[in-house]
């Protein structure tokens, strides 16, 4: 018979409330302040939307575009040459597509028939057959030079 010791029950976690009163008093110059004394809080950036620097990202609703189409994911990936990482990436909004990929959705998504169209197979044209080349003599080849040139008499 093995006796079970109970552990008595841990008190509940005190949860941390800051206090809203004290926060409610800090004036705008002791706010500032205290951020400019703590080196792990990032600097405030105030940048016009005209600056070069700053890139506005739309985001892309990959998901809506293929669920327009009704296709699946591989289905889809396939049809439009894309990598089926890539867009499960996009679609779970692990990454956003930019750039050149970002472009190809958006013609997807207004003008897919033109990117099926585009990425199809070619259409075969009459080839062009080559004449063979018409034999031409060779040179004489030369004689390879002599190594020892001593045997002069």
């Amino acid at each position: 018979m093995s006796i079970r010791t109970q552990k008595p029950p841990r008190p509940a976690a005190k949860k941390h409330e800051p206090d809203w009163a004290a926060l409610e008093a800090l004036t705008d110059e002791e706010i500032a302040a205290q951020i400019a004394a703590d080196p792990d809080v990032a600097p405030e950036w105030d940048w016009p939307l005209d600056d070069p620097r700053v890139r506005i990202m739309v985001p892309t609703d990959v998901k809506a575009i293929r669920a327009k189409f009704g296709l699946s994911q591989q289905r889809f990936a396939k049809t439009f040459a894309l990598k089926l990482a890539t867009l499960r990436d996009w679609e779970q909004e692990r990454r956003m597509p930019h750039g050149p990929a970002r472009t190809l959705l958006q013609i997807i998504d207004r003008e897919p028939e033109a990117v099926r169209r585009a990425l199809g197979p070619k259409a075969k044209t009459a080839r062009k057959i080559r004449k063979p080349p018409t034999s031409t003599p060779k040179p004489a080849q030369r004689q390879p030079a002599a190594r020892n040139r001593r045997r002069e008499a």
